[in-house]
């Protein structure tokens, strides 16, 4: 009896998968970039429409493909801005996934308690402005956006007395125009521990901290990355 039947479930089975398939792929051709089938048989992969609040960093994660593939693929050039409704294609995924609201929390906390005096990127006929300024009081502290070891702890032409992060995974983080240096290349710190004081070193005009953030040496935006206030340290800080 079953013997009978179990061709008949397999020849079904594979025209459900076909036809789903075959949609899935439709769907991705909606959103494949240009020139994708040029390196591919086939748009295998689907579109992942971008909701308010995430970012293409949360998303990439949440598909476990690497930040800059991402970019790349979707011809993004500030992976640290991306619109909300805009549809992404993500290679190689069969479904589209529900980014979990614990992958939108910022992955950084603000380095300085200050207002922002310059914006990331291009302003008024500017050159680019590869980070964000936040003013500050001269000998202010300012703390590490995250955990991380210090990498450079020096005097840089332009930006002055200057401290760079690696926090892993290709992020780091730079702050420049400082004062004072509190930490020295090679030293491991925690979120929230002060690693230089506000000055105005460098090419500053007045007492400020020049904020970076890079992804494998590129700046991003640092807004969508940071939260809600100026971390501390566990011991409540210096």
């Amino acid at each position: 009896m079953f013997t009978h039947r179990r061709p008949l479930c397999r020849a079904a089975c594979v025209l459900v998968l076909f036809a789903m398939t075959a949609d899935l792929r439709a769907f991705a051709a909606g959103c494949a970039p240009a020139g994708w089938q040029e390196s591919a048989a086939e748009p295998l992969g689907i579109c992942h429409k971008v909701l308010r609040g995430q970012t293409l960093y949360s998303i990439s994660r949440a598909y476990q493909i690497d930040l800059d593939t991402m970019a790349d693929i979707n011809r993004i050039q500030d992976p640290g801005r991306i619109e909300a409704g805009r549809l992404l294609f993500i290679p190689g995924a069969t479904a589209p996934l529900d980014v979990s609201p614990t992958l939108l929390t910022p992955l950084l906390s603000w380095p300085l308690d200050g207002q922002i005096t310059s914006a990331f990127g291009v302003e008024g006929g500017r050159p680019h402005h590869e980070g964000i300024d936040i003013d500050g009081v001269k000998g202010e502290l300012i703390r590490a956006a995250a955990a991380g070891k210090v990498v450079w702890a020096g005097t840089e032409r332009g930006y002055g007395n200057m401290v760079v992060l690696d926090h892993g995974g290709g992020l780091s983080t730079v702050y420049a125009h400082a004062e004072r240096l509190l930490v020295g290349s090679e030293q491991w710190v925690s979120a929230g521990e002060p690693v230089a004081q506000v000055g105005d070193t460098g090419n500053a005009r007045g007492a400020h901290l020049h904020f970076e953030v890079r992804r494998d040496g590129r700046p991003l935006n640092p807004m969508p990355l940071l939260g809600g206030s100026v971390a501390h340290t566990s011991a409540g800080g210096h």
